[in-house]
């Protein structure tokens, strides 16, 4: 159409004048020097980066293999897993629950639990699949599912009016059988993607410096060039000369050259250090627990470290996963899933010692019940009293 009227007329096809608009608006917009047009992408040789795109995931296993991440996953998903579960019920006493105390039947509660946290911190969701109920219709044994193997089903029915039009309908259907934990956190390997790249990157280089390149030191023809088999032949007899005799002779056809490289500068030091402390501060840990030496800290001792860990980092994954589990299609009515935290938190012996006497002396804390709850909260109220064993009796002599 737009062809024949440009034969008739002899105007231009509107389709094609916007176009060409749009071509000469982009030529415009890009950077001119002298009448010479610069893409500002490759300007001062800095490379063409889509930075309005969305940066790819990481996958787990491309991850793992960064050490900064891999300790990272070790600090937050192995604190997270080794933390009790309890029920605990309207009495605020813990519970017996078989599926807190063993979620797989195959599988130890602790490592169960920590692939849980793992799928949380990578991916930001986590699945468990329900295997079999109890007497009281609750789950009591669950299967942890890879996250990459679950899809949500999606039942679309199609509409048809007296009209004749049709039209389809999204309809979400809940799956009773499965368990879904959501993060309250971005997944790692998509927000922290540029970071691990970079790490990945850096060791790349890091490594082929290690093995040779660049060269430490270097020959030049002084008049003409070298074939290539002299240039084989006479590497081979300097590397020989050198493993049997420290002083080395050079012809006057080549000049020798010794490379100023900077062994620090070859290993890329400081831009790996700065890689490893973007991925502490993308999964919430202490950089000096990555190997990152930091300057200017407030002190910590060990307990507030730990407490500033729980309550930085921890805390949304442990509040996320109570939750869930505190649900009624997990746990009854009136009861909820807590972890214990109890043994992460306790000071030394000698500080909880002081802490119990001086409680004790103000009249804070009772010596019976209290007591043992402060040092073994475990223990119920009304455990007998742990008495120090009586002396045994002196044994007689055998000539008596």
């Amino acid at each position: 159409m737009g062809f024949w009227r440009t034969l008739r007329t002899g105007e231009p096809d509107p389709a094609l004048s916007v176009a060409a608009a749009a071509v000469e608006r982009d030529r415009r917009a890009r950077v001119r020097f002298s009448g010479v047009v610069i893409d500002s992408g490759v300007l001062y040789g800095t490379q063409t980066w889509p930075w309005d795109q969305a940066v790819s995931r990481v996958s787990r296993r491309d991850a793992l293999t960064v050490p900064a991440v891999k300790r990272a996953r070790d600090l937050v998903v192995g604190t997270l897993g080794s933390l009790p579960l309890d029920l605990i019920g309207p009495g605020n006493r813990p519970e017996p629950w078989t599926l807190f105390e063993q979620p797989e039947e195959d599988t130890p509660r602790t490592v169960s639990m920590t692939r849980t946290f793992e799928d949380l911190l990578f991916e930001g969701t986590s699945w468990w699949l329900v295997q079999y109920l109890g007497w009281h219709g609750m789950p009591v044994k669950a299967r942890r599912l890879d996250p990459g193997t679950v899809n949500v089903p999606v039942d679309s029915p199609t509409y048809r009016t007296a009209a004749g039009n049709s039209g389809m309908q999204t309809v979400w259907r809940s799956d009773a059988q499965l368990i879904r934990f959501d993060s309250p956190n971005d997944p790692l390997l998509v927000a922290g993607a540029r970071a691990i790249r970079a790490c990945i990157a850096l060791d790349a280089a890091a490594l082929r410096n290690a093995d040779g390149s660049p060269p430490v030191d270097y020959f030049t023809p002084t008049d003409v060039d070298l074939d290539d088999d002299e240039v084989d032949a006479l590497n081979e007899d300097w590397a020989e000369a050198r493993k049997t005799r420290s002083t080395a002779y050079i012809p006057s056809s080549v000049e020798y050259h010794v490379a100023g490289w900077d062994p620090e500068k070859l290993q890329l030091a400081e831009a790996r250090q700065h890689a490893v402390l973007e991925i502490a501060r993308l999964a919430g840990v202490d950089p000096e627990d990555l190997g990152v030496s930091t300057t200017s800290r407030t002190y910590f001792n060990a307990q507030d470290r730990i407490r500033s860990f729980v309550n930085g980092t921890l805390a949304g994954y442990l509040r996320a996963v109570e939750d869930r589990l505190s649900m009624p299609d997990v746990t009854p009515p009136g009861f909820e899933a807590r972890f214990n935290l109890s043994d992460l938190l306790k000071a030394d012996d000698t500080s909880r010692i002081t802490v119990a006497s001086q409680a004790i002396a103000s009249g804070l804390m009772s010596r019976g019940a209290e007591a043992r709850a402060y040092f073994d909260p475990t223990l119920p109220p009304d455990a007998p009293a742990i008495t120090a064993p009586a002396p045994a009796p002196a044994l007689e002599p055998a000539n008596a």
